[in-house]
C-alpha cells in the first residue's frame, strides 16, 4: 500500500481500515502516510495502536514531529510507547520536551527511563548522545551453542543484530563476535577463540562527524562506545550515522550561504525563524564591504582620470570571489573528511600558489584582451596584470581561512561564499587601484 493510499484512509471518519492496514507496513511509510493528516487525527490513530507498533512508527518520523504527537498523548500512554522505543530514539524526543515534562514522562518510564535520563546527560552531537544502550554482552568462555539458545530467548532487535560484544567481570570490552561468525561455529566452540580482540572503539564524548568518518572508513554496522575505564557503556549503529551524515551536510550548507543553521526544517520554520537566522550575518556582510566602499572612495581621482577602469570592477572582483569560493570549498571538503590534515598546509599552499598563477595566466589574458579592446595597451596591461593579481591572490585567501578557522576550533564552512567573496573584493580593489595607479601614472 503506498503512503497516499494509507493517508487517504486515515482521513475517514473510522480508521478501522487503517489500523488493519498497519502490520502489512513499514512504520517509514505510515509515518508518511500520517505527515498531512491533520494533528488531532494523529492522535486518534495512534491511540489506537499498540505501544510497540506506536513506537515503531514515531521512531520513523522526524523527531519534533514524534515529539509533538507524545505530548499530545495522556502521560502513561505516551510514557508506555517510550519504553518501546530505542534509548537513543526516546531520549532524542525527550529532549524536544519542556524539561518539567520530559521528567515526568521519565519518571513514569521506571528502569527504562533511568536509561533514558543517563542519555540525556550527553552534549548531543557527541557519541553518547548518538548511542543506544540496547546491545548484547557474552563472555569469553561461553560456548557458541549456550550463546545462539540465549540470542533465541532475546530475540535481537535491528539496533543489537550485528555484533555481539565480548566483556569480563568488570564490564570491560575485550572482544567482538558477529552474528556470522557466531552461526558459522562449531556449537561447542568458546567465545574467546572466535572472538576479535583488537576492537576499534570510541569515546563517550568523541563529536559525532569523528564517529561518521570512523564508519566511513572502516565500513562497520556498529561501533562500541566506552567510557574512561574501557567500560562498555553503549552502541552507534550505523542508521544513526546517516541522519549525522544529513545533518552535518544540511549544516555547512547552510553555513556556506552565511545562514545560521536551522533547527528544523524550512517547512516547520517560521518567518521570523528564517529573518532571524539571516539578519544578523547580512549586516555583518554590509559593515565588511564598508571597506570596499571606502577604497573606491579613496580612488576617485584615479577613476575620475580614467573612466573606463570603472567598467572593469564588477569583472574583476567578481572573478577574485568566484576564484575564492572555488578554493575555499575544495579546502573545507578535505579538511572535513580527513583528506587533508592542518599540518599540510605548506603543501596545499604551494599547490594553490601555482594553480592559482595558471588560473591567473590564463584569465589575465583574457583580460588584456578585453582591456585592449575598450580601453587601449595600457588599460590592457592594468587589466591583465590586475586579473593575475587578484586571481592568485584570491585563491591564497580562499584556501587559507578555512585551515585558520579550524586552528581557532571553528567550523571551516564559516569561510562560506559571501564571506570569502567580501574579503576578495576589498583585496581586490587595492590591487587593481594600486597597479592602475602606477602604470597610468595616476594619482
Amino acid at each position: 500500500m503506498e503512503p497516499v493510499v494509507l493517508k487517504e484512509l486515515l482521513l475517514l471518519e473510522d480508521l478501522s481500515p487503517a489500523i488493519e492496514a498497519v502490520p502489512s507496513l513499514h512504520p517509514a511509510d505510515v509515518a508518511e502516510g500520517l505527515k498531512d493528516v491533520p494533528f488531532e487525527q494523529q492522535l486518534r490513530f495512534i491511540n489506537l495502536l499498540t505501544s510497540e507498533r506506536a513506537a515503531e512508527i514515531l521512531q520513523a518520523m522526524e523527531v519534533n514531529e514524534a515529539a509533538e504527537i507524545l505530548n499530545g498523548l495522556e502521560e502513561n500512554q505516551a510514557a508506555e510507547i517510550l519504553k518501546h522505543m530505542f534509548t537513543d530514539e526516546a531520549a532524542d524526543v525527550l529532549g524536544e520536551l519542556p524539561e518539567e515534562d520530559s521528567e515526568k514522562l521519565i519518571a513514569l518510564m521506571e528502569e527504562a527511563g533511568e536509561e533514558v535520563r543517563e542519555l540525556l546527560a550527553y552534549e548531543e552531537d557527541t557519541s553518547g548522545g548518538l548511542m543506544s544502550t540496547e546491545f548484547i554482552t557474552v563472555q569469553e568462555g561461553q560456548r557458541v551453542g549456550e550463546v545462539l539458545a540465549f540470542l533465541r530467548k532475546q530475540a535481537p532487535s535491528t539496533e543489537n543484530a550485528y555484533y555481539l560484544y565480548v566483556v569480563n567481570q568488570a564490564g570491560v570490552l575485550t572482544g567482538v563476535v558477529s552474528l556470522r561468525d557466531l552461526v558459522i561455529s562449531p556449537l561447542t566452540t568458546k567465545i574467546g577463540t572466535i572472538m576479535k580482540k583488537e576492537v576499534i572503539s570510541v569515546p563517550e564524548d568523541m563529536d559525532q562527524e569523528e564517529v561518521a568518518r570512523l564508519f566511513e572508513k572502516y565500513g562497520f554496522l556498529a561501533l562500541p562506545v566506552v567510557d574512561m575505564d574501557k567500560k562498555l557503556v553503549g552502541v552507534i549503529t550505523v542508521d544513526d550515522v546517516l541522519d549525522v551524515a544529513v545533518e552535518e551536510v544540511t549544516e555547512d550548507i547552510h553555513k556556506s550561504a552565511s545562514i545560521t543553521p536551522l533547527e528544523t526544517g524550512y517547512t516547520d520554520a517560521g518567518v521570523w525563524t528564517l529573518f532571524s537566522k539571516r539578519i544578523l550575518w547580512l549586516v555583518g556582510l554590509i559593515l565588511v564591504n564598508l571597506v570596499s566602499s571606502g577604497i573606491i572612495a579613496a580612488y576617485e581621482k584615479v577613476l575620475a582620470s580614467t573612466i573606463t577602469l570603472v567598467a572593469f570592477i564588477p569583472l574583476l572582483i567578481g572573478t577574485g570571489g568566484n576564484t575564492g569560493s572555488q578554493s575555499a570549498t575544495l579546502i573545507i571538503r578535505a579538511l572535513v573528511t580527513g583528506d587533508v590534515k592542518l599540518a599540510e598546509w605548506g603543501r596545499v599552499f604551494l599547490k594553490e600558489l601555482f594553480v592559482g598563477i595558471c588560473l591567473g595566466l590564463v584569465l589575465g589574458a583574457a583580460g588584456t584582451g578585453l582591456g585592449v579592446f575598450r580601453g587601449g595597451p595600457e588599460v590592457g596591461l592594468v587589466i591583465g596584470l590586475t586579473m593575475l593579481a587578484i586571481v592568485v591572490v584570491s585563491n591564497l585567501i580562499g584556501m587559507s581561512l578555512p585551515f585558520i578557522l579550524t586552528v581557532l576550533r571553528m567550523d571551516p564552512a564559516v569561510a562560506s561564499s559571501p564571506l570569502i567573496t567580501t574579503i576578495s573584493d576589498a583585496s581586490g580593489l587595492v590591487i587593481y587601484f594600486t597597479i592602475a595607479s602606477h602604470i597610468l601614472r595616476l594619482q
